[in-house]
């Protein structure tokens, strides 16, 4: 009897520990709502998140526009003409439009707009870089269909000093609107929210570093076709590797077994299957590495779809680290950028025990690689002539492998 009690004593403490582990967010019915979360406090912020149609970046070195794609808002380019053919645009417009572009499922920083990008060197998507001024001027008229369904024309003319500058209007041109965003007021977050229906600023997300992962809607291929899933995905600077085929997932803790990736969909939607119900797909962990490199293990244990956006799962923290969060924080500059006629390019960086600066072209391939040794704030200078001209990535990294990125133009 003895035997039997501590036996059953051992069974439901086990089991308590399991519960205490686990989590439910609800992105409620019809997945109107967005979780933001982090593996140290759980859920922060539980946010509506079909009231905005564009998402601007708030880094002073970027151009960056996504849109709210997972929510069903639609871009396209009105390729018939320049910035001049504003009043070309009509009501039947939208019947001639092809080649829809949605935001980058793998990084923040490719949304839909510079997915218009071309070959030029100064092309951000939606503008080209004014070597004189240092704006980005308007080149492209878009035609957008709104998260309410409704069909607006856009121009974002200028971003001037962390501003960006534009108007819409209805197809037939009436309700124009002109809007500017200071987005640099707004640096502590990745993005600042605009609805087009309501002529609204929206300042909805967290600060940069108080979220590891999001439970959002959002577009991506599925068997070669973009289509709306609701998924995860992670911060920028969070890592995050999978492992299959384990017998106890909700006990496996060989994590160094895997390797991690920085990806933001490496988590994504394909955790559960539809037959006919939605499945967890089993054996399957995921563990993720956050901002003050502890890692922790996540496993999916439930999702109910549509008819109430809940999704379940357990949450423990394997490895914890005496590491300070200014180790895998950092800033990067570049100057001059675009690189015009200097020989030498500057690149200031903030980073804890950063150790390796790079740079790649715009083909992934590695084109200058030097050791770095110095902590905190410092310069390194680049010899212009030991690079081609041409459109590049700089990434600085430290020792506990995070890493910060910007783009690079010489000529």
């Amino acid at each position: 009897m003895k035997k039997t009690i501590l036996c059953m004593f051992a069974l439901i403490s086990a089991l308590n520990t399991t519960a205490q582990n686990q989590e439910t967010i609800s992105l409620n019915p019809g997945y109107t709502h967005q979780s933001f979360y982090s593996m140290q406090n759980g859920e922060i912020v539980n946010i509506e998140n079909d009231n905005w149609d564009l998402a601007f970046s708030t880094d002073s070195y970027s151009a960056n526009i996504r849109i709210n794609d997972g929510k069903g808002v639609e871009l396209y380019t009105y390729n018939l003409g320049d910035t001049s053919s504003w009043s070309s645009i009509n009501n039947s417009t939208p019947n001639i439009l092809t080649n829809p572009m949605y935001n980058s499922d793998t990084s923040w920083q490719y949304g839909a707009f510079i997915m218009n990008q071309s070959s030029g060197m100064f092309d951000y998507g939606w503008g080209v870089y004014n070597i004189q001024t240092h704006h980005i001027v308007g080149d492209s008229i878009f035609v957008i269909k709104t998260v309410n369904g409704n069909w607006k024309k856009l121009l974002i003319e200028t971003k001037a000093s962390g501003e960006y500058f534009f108007k819409y209007a209805n197809l037939d041109g009436s309700n124009e609107i002109n809007q500017n965003i200071q987005a640099s007021n707004y640096s502590d977050k990745r993005f600042i929210y605009y609805s087009l229906e309501n002529d609204l600023i929206i300042d909805r997300e967290l600060a940069l570093s108080d979220w590891d992962i999001t439970f959002t809607k959002y577009i991506t291929p599925v068997q070669g076709m973009p289509y709306s899933v609701t998924g995860v995905l992670s911060n920028i600077g969070i890592k995050i590797a999978q492992a299959d085929n384990v017998t106890n997932p909700i006990l496996y803790t060989d994590y160094t077994n895997h390797n991690f990736d920085n990806y933001i969909n490496s988590i994504g939607y394909d955790w559960k299957q539809f037959q006919g119900s939605y499945i967890i797909v089993p054996n399957r962990v995921y563990f993720i590495k956050d901002y003050q490199e502890q890692v922790w293990r996540l496993v999916f244990t439930g999702f109910e779809g549509s008819s109430t956006g809940n999704i379940e799962f357990n949450a423990e923290l394997l490895s914890t680290t005496s590491t300070n969060n200014s180790l895998v924080k950092g800033s990067l500059n570049i100057f001059p950028n675009p690189s015009v006629n200097n020989q030498k390019i500057t690149i200031i960086y903030d980073m804890q025990k950063a150790n390796s600066i790079s740079l790649h072209d715009i083909y992934g391939k590695e084109i200058y690689f030097s050791k770095i040794n110095k902590s905190g704030f410092n310069t390194y200078t680049i010899d212009k002539n030991k690079i081609a001209k041409g459109t590049y990535i700089v990434n600085i990294s430290n020792e506990k492998g995070y890493s910060i990125t910007k783009k690079l133009i010489v000529y």
